[in-house]
């Protein structure tokens, strides 16, 4: 992937600061209030009923909760499949039984497949993918933390496979800033509803 031009990183450096900002000043029982109404809408769209194999992300820091989601999708007897932090930027998509044993903290402290009992899933066989994010916009664009993991790992995945993105409202913005290489996201969830993008 081609480096960004220096305007373009720091405007999304700044825009990410600004958002991420707003994400943090939301108090723990607003947090876990708005995440409970993302995940029941999670749960209503027929994209995740559907699906039989899902990939979701389990939540970091102030990030939207997911780890109920992650549990109801095993409940629901769905093949759950969660991101691990390879070298190069590279997102290994871990199959999870369960969540106890087979998570541990990986880089940076989130919570991944252990590396030593990893059953790597086929990126062809995923249905649904849940997408973390700092910014969105209603266009569908979307901000990361700036290391464009998922970015290259969309480029995986059968062509139509919807990507849902889950945030709260404060992390929606009129417009974000984009490069060529930055992919775009289905729909978009927030506590307020869903929004389809294109």
């Amino acid at each position: 992937m081609p480096a960004l031009s220096a305007p373009l990183m720091d405007e999304k450096r700044q825009v990410r600061k600004l958002v991420l900002g707003r994400r943090a000043a939301l108090g723990a029982e607003e947090r876990l209030r708005k995440s409970s109404e993302i995940t029941a809408k999670i749960l209503s769209m027929p994209e995740y009923q559907k699906a039989q194999t899902v990939m979701l992300f389990l939540n970091f820091r102030d990030e939207v909760e997911t780890t109920a989601l992650a549990q109801e999708s095993l409940t629901l007897k769905k093949k759950l499949v969660l991101p691990r932090s390879g070298k190069q930027g590279i997102l290994i998509p871990g199959v999870i039984k369960d969540l106890e044993k087979d998570i541990e903290p990986g880089m940076w402290g989130i919570r991944e497949p252990k590396k030593d009992t990893l059953v790597e899933a086929d990126p062809a066989e995923i249905d649904f993918v849940l997408v973390p994010g700092a910014a969105f916009d209603m266009n569908g664009n979307r901000l990361g933390y700036g290391a464009g993991y998922y970015d290259r790992f969309f480029k995986r995945l059968r062509p139509g496979v919807p990507r849902i993105a889950i945030a709260f409202a404060c992390q929606i913005l009129p417009e974000i800033p984009v490069g060529e290489h930055d992919q775009k996201i289905t729909a978009l969830v927030t506590e307020n509803g869903i929004h389809y993008c294109q």
